[in-house]
């Protein structure tokens, strides 16, 4: 198993120089990679966005304020030496593989050999929106990452015949500023996805509650690459992990009880976890994280919903706590084999007064990871 490397969320809303300043400050704090989320929407529907449910609308008339992930990382690798920049992900609707494999093969040169391609099967609030088609979506991200990779491994011309992707005498001309082109994580979770992760992907970032199911994928990830005659450790296991962490178990907690955009949230889980909770996924949703779209809910709909979430669903859902008790909880996951881990921490959501001391608390957590032998 790989030394740990650790990951962090990145800016990505106005103004750009708190993009920047983020970036060399985790750098300078020992994080690996910042991942930017590719994102239109926020999770929260615009009916609830008010000041007498929400602090943070007094401030911000929107949540759904998001600046293109691809020139973040390319300013923000101006100002950094060391740090690597990924998309923590982007899909294959609204950006062609194509356009992805010329993209990161140009973020490979700006950064010097710094970027990271994430890519997942998207997600419904940023297309279904949009008028863009939003099925098979298993079936075009493979395809996507095969077109990916097939443009990435020569200068020639290529063809390619799929169900979504049809190239003839392709070519993308452009060579990786190293020896390979830029590493390709997937956020695979379905068996499916899972092989093709395995026999195409460098790395793995799965949002995944539990270490048992983790070591389980891992093991399906891991035997689908040797069937494809693969090194063991080709692919980096990485894992996307919310947390809330707060000075004191207790406000962390709290948190979880009363905040209502942390309960919104709660609405991607998937409804398997409702289900080990007892109850109803309250949307019905199948996979909450990929079909929950934020603005078909009304404001009654939305407070409605978030109320029906579980106490249970809430504690599953999140890493929370103190530093010390995410490390701790981070800890089963490093021994079910993981190898990178994302911290997104969202206490924020819940206390906007959080957001100062957030650095403190993940400076705390990487400390605490790195002692523990990561």
């Amino acid at each position: 198993m790989r030394p740990l490397t650790i990951g962090a969320l990145g800016i990505t809303r106005p103004p750009v120089d708190a993009v920047l300043r983020q970036a060399a400050a985790l750098e300078a704090g020992g994080v690996d990679v910042v991942w930017y989320s590719d994102h239109f929407l926020h999770w929260f529907p615009p009916g609830v966005w008010t000041p007498d449910l929400v602090p943070h609308a007094a401030a911000s008339r929107t949540p759904h304020v998001f600046l293109d992930p691809v020139p973040l990382m390319a300013a923000a690798a101006q100002g950094t030496g060391r740090i690597r920049f990924g998309t923590g992900v982007t899909d294959a609707v609204r950006r062609h593989p194509a356009v992805l494999a010329q993209t990161f093969l140009t973020l490979d040169h700006v950064t010097r050999g710094r970027a990271i391609l994430g890519i997942g099967v998207g997600e419904a609030e940023n297309i279904v929106p949009f008028g863009m088609a939003y099925e098979r979506t298993a079936s075009r991200l493979i395809e996507a990452v095969e077109v990916i990779r097939a443009l990435w491994a020569t200068t020639e011309p290529v063809d390619f015949d799929g169900d979504h992707f049809r190239l003839r005498g392709a070519i993308l001309g452009a060579e990786p500023y190293g020896d390979r082109p830029p590493p390709l994580w997937m956020a695979a979770h379905r068996p499916r996805v899972l092989r093709a992760a395995g026999r195409l992907a460098d790395g793995w970032l799965p949002l995944i509650l539990d270490p048992a199911e983790y070591a389980a994928s891992l093991a399906a990830l891991r035997a689908a690459g040797a069937a494809a005659g693969r090194p063991e450790d080709a692919v980096v296991a990485g894992l996307y992990a919310w947390l809330v962490v707060a000075d004191t178990r207790e406000a962390a907690e709290r948190l979880l009880d009363e905040s209502l955009l942390l309960r919104l949230v709660a609405l991607t889980a998937p409804a398997e976890e409702y289900e080990r909770a007892g109850a109803e996924h309250p949307l019905a949703s199948r996979w909450g994280l990929l079909d929950f779209v934020p603005t078909d809910l009304t404001r009654e709909q939305a407070l409605a919903a978030a109320a029906a979430v579980p106490g249970e669903v809430m504690r599953r859902h999140y890493m929370w706590g103190t530093p010390d008790d995410v490390v701790e909880r981070l800890g089963r996951f490093r021994a079910a084999g993981m190898e990178h881990v994302d911290l997104v921490d969202v206490a924020a959501l819940g206390d906007p007064a959080l957001a100062a001391s957030a650095p403190e608390r993940l400076g705390a957590i990487i400390a605490g990871l790195r002692a523990a032998g990561g």
